[in-house]
Protein backbone atom coordinates (compact mmCIF):
# COMPACT_ATOMS: atom_id res chain seq x y z
CA UNK A 1 0.00 0.00 0.00
CA UNK A 2 1.50 3.15 -1.09
CA UNK A 3 1.10 6.42 1.96
CA UNK A 4 2.85 8.37 -1.14
CA UNK A 5 2.82 9.05 -5.17
CA UNK A 6 4.75 11.78 -6.50
CA UNK A 7 4.75 11.97 -10.16
CA UNK A 8 6.21 14.10 -12.82
CA UNK A 9 6.78 16.81 -10.00
CA UNK A 10 9.02 20.16 -11.02
CA UNK A 11 9.64 23.33 -9.56
CA UNK A 12 12.12 26.12 -11.11
CA UNK A 13 13.81 28.91 -9.60
CA UNK A 14 14.71 31.49 -12.30
CA UNK A 15 15.14 29.24 -14.97
CA UNK A 16 16.98 26.71 -13.03
CA UNK A 17 14.57 23.35 -12.18
CA UNK A 18 15.55 22.58 -8.63
CA UNK A 19 13.37 19.58 -8.69
CA UNK A 20 12.69 18.20 -12.77
CA UNK A 21 10.22 16.17 -13.35
CA UNK A 22 10.57 13.91 -10.38
CA UNK A 23 8.31 10.47 -9.76
CA UNK A 24 8.62 8.86 -6.17
CA UNK A 25 6.18 6.45 -4.76
CA UNK A 26 6.23 5.98 -1.08
CA UNK A 27 5.15 2.63 0.84
CA UNK A 28 3.51 2.20 3.94
CA UNK A 29 6.01 1.14 7.14
CA UNK A 30 8.87 2.03 4.66
CA UNK A 31 11.90 4.53 5.52
CA UNK A 32 13.11 6.27 2.19
CA UNK A 33 17.06 7.78 1.95
CA UNK A 34 17.06 10.48 0.07
CA UNK A 35 20.36 11.57 -0.52
CA UNK A 36 22.58 13.77 -2.89
CA UNK A 37 24.58 16.64 -3.15
CA UNK A 38 24.10 20.19 -2.06
CA UNK A 39 21.90 21.79 -4.38
CA UNK A 40 20.77 18.50 -5.86
CA UNK A 41 17.14 19.21 -4.48
CA UNK A 42 16.63 17.58 -1.80
CA UNK A 43 15.41 19.87 0.73
CA UNK A 44 13.16 21.32 -1.91
CA UNK A 45 11.72 18.29 -3.20
CA UNK A 46 10.67 17.99 1.23
CA UNK A 47 9.44 21.77 1.12
CA UNK A 48 7.25 20.30 -2.34
CA UNK A 49 6.08 17.54 -0.17
CA UNK A 50 5.05 19.57 2.84
CA UNK A 51 3.93 22.47 0.74
CA UNK A 52 6.15 25.29 1.74
CA UNK A 53 6.60 25.58 -1.98
CA UNK A 54 4.39 25.20 -4.45
CA UNK A 55 4.86 22.89 -7.58
CA UNK A 56 4.80 24.19 -11.32
CA UNK A 57 3.68 20.87 -12.60
CA UNK A 58 3.05 17.20 -11.52
CA UNK A 59 1.22 15.76 -8.55
CA UNK A 60 1.60 14.92 -5.02
CA UNK A 61 -1.04 11.96 -3.48
CA UNK A 62 -0.94 11.50 0.41
CA UNK A 63 -2.61 8.96 1.34
CA UNK A 64 -4.90 8.62 -1.61
CA UNK A 65 -5.69 12.27 -1.50
CA UNK A 66 -4.33 14.92 -3.99
CA UNK A 67 -3.06 17.38 -1.88
CA UNK A 68 -1.00 19.13 -5.05
CA UNK A 69 -2.58 22.44 -4.29
CA UNK A 70 -3.63 22.39 -0.88
CA UNK A 71 -1.83 24.09 2.08
CA UNK A 72 0.92 23.40 4.41
CA UNK A 73 -1.20 23.70 7.22
CA UNK A 74 -3.78 21.35 5.75
CA UNK A 75 -1.13 18.46 4.87
CA UNK A 76 -0.27 18.93 8.13
CA UNK A 77 -3.56 18.06 9.46
CA UNK A 78 -3.96 15.49 6.98
CA UNK A 79 -0.82 13.66 8.93
CA UNK A 80 2.66 15.18 7.64
CA UNK A 81 4.99 16.52 9.71
CA UNK A 82 8.52 18.26 9.18
CA UNK A 83 11.58 18.86 10.75
CA UNK A 84 13.88 21.18 9.94
CA UNK A 85 17.35 20.87 9.65
CA UNK A 86 17.77 23.74 12.37
CA UNK A 87 15.83 23.06 15.00
CA UNK A 88 12.64 25.69 15.50
CA UNK A 89 12.32 26.04 19.12
CA UNK A 90 11.45 28.66 21.70
CA UNK A 91 14.88 28.84 23.30
CA UNK A 92 13.42 30.66 26.57
CA UNK A 93 10.83 28.27 27.52
CA UNK A 94 11.14 24.97 29.05
CA UNK A 95 11.46 21.28 26.74
CA UNK A 96 7.66 20.38 27.98
CA UNK A 97 6.50 23.82 27.28
CA UNK A 98 7.73 23.29 23.82
CA UNK A 99 6.68 20.30 23.57
CA UNK A 100 2.81 21.05 24.79
CA UNK A 101 3.34 24.41 21.91
CA UNK A 102 3.80 21.95 19.08
CA UNK A 103 1.17 19.79 19.75
CA UNK A 104 -0.92 21.45 17.38
CA UNK A 105 -2.25 21.48 14.81
CA UNK A 106 -3.64 17.60 14.83
CA UNK A 107 -5.55 15.39 12.38
CA UNK A 108 -9.38 16.08 11.63
CA UNK A 109 -11.68 14.41 14.23
CA UNK A 110 -8.79 14.51 17.19
CA UNK A 111 -9.27 16.48 19.87
CA UNK A 112 -7.42 19.62 20.64
CA UNK A 113 -6.51 18.85 23.89
CA UNK A 114 -2.99 17.25 25.03
CA UNK A 115 -2.71 15.61 28.22
CA UNK A 116 -0.02 14.96 30.74
CA UNK A 117 0.40 11.26 30.03
CA UNK A 118 1.23 12.44 26.56
CA UNK A 119 3.66 14.93 26.85
CA UNK A 120 5.18 12.33 29.50
CA UNK A 121 5.17 9.51 26.97
CA UNK A 122 6.77 11.38 24.09
CA UNK A 123 9.52 12.79 27.09
CA UNK A 124 10.54 9.41 27.61
CA UNK A 125 10.57 8.18 23.87
CA UNK A 126 13.18 11.10 23.13
CA UNK A 127 15.08 10.45 26.02
CA UNK A 128 14.40 13.68 27.67
CA UNK A 129 12.28 13.59 30.85
CA UNK A 130 15.14 14.43 32.88
CA UNK A 131 15.55 17.57 31.20
CA UNK A 132 11.70 18.58 31.07
CA UNK A 133 12.10 21.81 32.99
CA UNK A 134 15.08 22.76 31.40
CA UNK A 135 15.13 25.62 28.90
CA UNK A 136 15.50 24.46 25.23
CA UNK A 137 18.55 26.52 24.31
CA UNK A 138 20.56 24.92 27.20
CA UNK A 139 20.62 21.67 25.63
CA UNK A 140 23.05 19.78 23.28
CA UNK A 141 22.71 20.62 19.58
CA UNK A 142 21.25 16.86 19.82
CA UNK A 143 18.94 17.03 22.10
CA UNK A 144 17.13 20.14 20.60
CA UNK A 145 16.85 18.27 17.47
CA UNK A 146 15.16 15.47 19.03
CA UNK A 147 12.54 17.55 20.79
CA UNK A 148 11.84 19.14 17.76
CA UNK A 149 11.16 15.64 16.83
CA UNK A 150 8.87 15.31 19.70
CA UNK A 151 7.47 18.59 19.07
CA UNK A 152 6.74 17.30 15.30
CA UNK A 153 5.66 13.79 16.48
CA UNK A 154 2.61 14.90 19.12
CA UNK A 155 0.96 16.01 15.94
CA UNK A 156 0.55 12.23 15.21
CA UNK A 157 2.18 12.31 11.62
CA UNK A 158 1.50 9.66 9.35
CA UNK A 159 4.46 10.78 7.22
CA UNK A 160 7.69 12.27 9.15
CA UNK A 161 9.39 14.39 6.93
CA UNK A 162 13.25 14.96 7.89
CA UNK A 163 15.86 17.26 6.45
CA UNK A 164 19.41 16.47 7.49
CA UNK A 165 18.58 15.63 11.22
CA UNK A 166 22.05 14.56 12.03
CA UNK A 167 23.73 17.89 10.96
CA UNK A 168 26.10 19.10 13.16
CA UNK A 169 25.53 15.68 15.67
CA UNK A 170 28.27 13.90 17.61
CA UNK A 171 28.58 10.59 16.13
CA UNK A 172 27.13 9.15 19.47
CA UNK A 173 24.26 11.55 19.04
CA UNK A 174 23.71 10.10 15.51
CA UNK A 175 23.81 6.51 16.75
CA UNK A 176 20.70 7.35 19.22
CA UNK A 177 19.00 8.69 16.17
CA UNK A 178 19.11 5.86 14.24
CA UNK A 179 18.10 4.21 17.68
CA UNK A 180 14.73 6.81 18.01
CA UNK A 181 14.04 6.10 14.31
CA UNK A 182 13.87 2.47 14.60
CA UNK A 183 11.45 3.02 17.81
CA UNK A 184 9.73 5.29 15.53
CA UNK A 185 8.67 2.81 13.22
CA UNK A 186 8.63 -0.17 15.31
CA UNK A 187 5.88 1.21 17.41
CA UNK A 188 3.67 2.71 14.78
CA UNK A 189 4.23 6.32 16.14
CA UNK A 190 5.20 7.32 12.42
CA UNK A 191 3.98 5.00 8.98
CA UNK A 192 6.34 5.82 6.49
CA UNK A 193 9.68 8.43 6.70
CA UNK A 194 11.69 10.18 4.59
CA UNK A 195 15.31 11.05 5.59
CA UNK A 196 17.27 13.23 3.84
CA UNK A 197 20.70 13.16 4.60
CA UNK A 198 24.35 13.48 3.35
CA UNK A 199 25.83 10.78 5.83
CA UNK A 200 25.49 7.59 3.87
CA UNK A 201 26.02 5.13 6.66
CA UNK A 202 23.50 7.05 8.78
CA UNK A 203 21.10 6.02 6.51
CA UNK A 204 22.28 2.75 6.23
CA UNK A 205 20.87 1.89 9.42
CA UNK A 206 17.78 3.43 9.17
CA UNK A 207 16.49 3.31 5.43
CA UNK A 208 14.92 0.24 3.64
CA UNK A 209 15.59 2.02 0.67
CA UNK A 210 17.52 4.81 -0.89
CA UNK A 211 17.07 7.67 -4.12
CA UNK A 212 20.17 9.76 -5.06
CA UNK A 213 19.40 13.00 -6.24
CA UNK A 214 21.68 15.04 -8.95
CA UNK A 215 20.66 18.33 -10.16
CA UNK A 216 16.88 17.57 -9.41
CA UNK A 217 15.87 14.83 -11.01
CA UNK A 218 15.76 11.44 -9.51
CA UNK A 219 19.39 9.30 -10.84
CA UNK A 220 19.31 6.60 -8.70
CA UNK A 221 17.06 4.20 -6.55
CA UNK A 222 17.84 1.15 -4.52
CA UNK A 223 19.47 -0.33 -1.78
CA UNK A 224 22.28 1.46 -0.12
CA UNK A 225 24.74 -1.11 -1.43
CA UNK A 226 22.90 -1.01 -4.94
CA UNK A 227 23.72 2.99 -5.18
CA UNK A 228 27.24 2.16 -3.59
CA UNK A 229 27.86 0.25 -6.69
CA UNK A 230 25.92 2.34 -9.48
CA UNK A 231 29.18 3.93 -11.46
CA UNK A 232 26.92 7.18 -12.36
CA UNK A 233 26.26 7.86 -8.64
CA UNK A 234 29.72 7.39 -8.07
CA UNK A 235 30.80 9.51 -10.90
CA UNK A 236 28.69 12.16 -9.24
CA UNK A 237 30.38 11.80 -5.95
CA UNK A 238 33.39 11.62 -7.15
CA UNK A 239 34.02 8.44 -5.43
CA UNK A 240 32.81 9.46 -1.90
CA UNK A 241 30.32 6.75 -1.72
CA UNK A 242 32.98 3.78 -2.33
Amino acid sequence: MRILAIANLTRAFAGFKAVNNVDLSLASGEVRGLIGSNGAGKSTLLDLIYGRRDADTGSIVFGGEDVTSIPAGERARLGMGLVFQIANLFGDLTVEQNLRLGALPKRPGTRMQLDTAEVDRILGLIELTGSRNDRADNLSHGAQQWLEIGMVLLTRPRLLLLDEPTSGMTRSESRRTAELFRLLMEGGEVESMIVVEHNIEFISLVSDKVTVMHRGSILAEGTVADVKANEEVQAAYLGRLR
